[in-house]
């Protein structure tokens, strides 16, 4: 959970995946409720923007339903690392709700940090049947 806030008759909720967020694409969810009752509010239209830190003009994302019926989801490729500004908007037929809150995207992660236990268990496995059959090998000599 990245920001839970109040704004106008909603409660809003902002998750953030994967965990750590890092250069390359990312999910933003929302969750947006009745800040009275705490009912969700499925019937509205949600928008991210978000805002690289060079500064350059908000990237708008219409949101969807995501895996989860419940959050609004939207898909945002992060292609720098730094401090990202972004907002949540929120509209239905009579109410509107808008919250503001940063993301810090590290930079990028190299694929073999998170590749190298599948890339080395073949050649180990491989060296272990090997070992094994050299020593079953020379048993039977």
């Amino acid at each position: 959970m990245r920001l839970r806030q109040t704004s106008g008759p909603f409660a809003l909720t902002v998750f953030t995946a994967p965990e750590p967020l890092a250069v390359g694409p990312a999910d933003v969810s929302v969750l947006v409720q009745d800040a009275a009752t705490g009912d969700v509010v499925l019937d509205a239209d949600v928008e991210v923007r978000v805002r690289a830190p060079r500064g350059e003009a908000f990237l708008e994302r219409r949101t969807s339903r995501g895996r989860n019926r419940l959050l609004r989801a939207a898909s945002v490729d992060f292609d720098a690392p730094g401090r990202w500004d972004y907002e949540v908007l929120v509209r239905t037929a009579s109410a509107s709700g808008e919250i503001r809150g940063t993301l810090d995207i590290a930079p990028a992660v190299a694929r073999w940090h998170t590749a190298w236990p599948f890339l080395a268990a073949p050649p180990i496995a491989v060296a272990l049947f090997l070992a094994g059959a050299s020593r079953r090998r020379r048993r039977a000599a």
